[in-house]
């Protein structure tokens, strides 16, 4: 292991590795909710990131993701949901409203509103673990992203044993080997394919990492 690759040049190229997939990676990423986490990836819809240029990319989906599954809602049950400041909520949700994402009426003096076409802008998330000392540590810890991937990974710059394959399988956990002297990821253990539930961290997550690629990812290609 003293030869291996340093766990931050594993973690960029596994970064790269995702990306050349076409998907839209943040490395290091303190999760709202959850512990911090070495990649997260997310695979965009192409619709939802073409009404997000048109829309100048403004989603809040600390607001929006409470209106998913949900009836019509005044803007005071929103406030007290999130906690957040009044005017923010407000100006959110006219902004949502002008923008098409969310339906509006108004009872008694009071606004309501609704999801109209807000969903999670992703199709398929992936998190990987590259920091291959800690590894049983995180196993231990996968009950703390439970609901907020389809698959998970730990990478690793060399083999591993039989043992531990296994208990990866058992967890449902993939596997992939970084070959460092051609530049190659091998696929060891495939992961298991899970459903996300937790929408709120699952929008939040997916909104940040796609406001973040789009500022050094060419509008042309989208």
């Amino acid at each position: 292991m003293s030869g291996a690759i340093s766990e931050k040049a594993l973690c960029a190229a596994t970064a790269a590795y995702f990306s050349s997939q076409s998907y839209f990676v943040r490395r290091d990423f303190e999760i709202p909710g959850l512990r911090r986490t070495d990649i997260v990836c997310i695979m965009p819809r192409l619709s939802d990131l073409k009404k997000r240029v048109k829309c100048k990319y403004f989603v809040s989906p600390a607001v929006l993701h409470i209106l998913i599954d949900r009836g019509w809602m005044s803007t005071e049950e929103i406030v007290e949901e999130t906690g957040f400041d009044l005017n923010f909520v407000n100006s959110v949700l006219e902004e949502s409203w002008e923008d098409g994402w969310v339906s509006k009426k108004e009872e008694n003096g009071k606004a309501y509103w609704i999801n109209r076409e807000y969903r999670v802008p992703s199709k398929d998330c992936v998190m990987a673990h590259c920091r291959y000392r800690t590894c049983m540590e995180f196993l231990e810890a996968l009950g703390d992203y439970e609901g907020c991937y389809n698959k998970i990974y730990v990478v690793f710059p060399f083999p591993v044993d039989k043992e531990f394959i296994d208990l990866c399988a058992v967890k449902g956990v993939g596997i992939l080997i970084f070959h460092e002297k051609v530049g190659y990821f091998k696929e060891l253990l495939p992961p298991e394919v899970r459903e996300v539930t937790n929408l709120k961290v699952y929008a939040n997550l997916s909104e940040i990492i796609i406001k973040e690629n789009f500022l050094y990812r060419s509008i042309s290609s989208i």
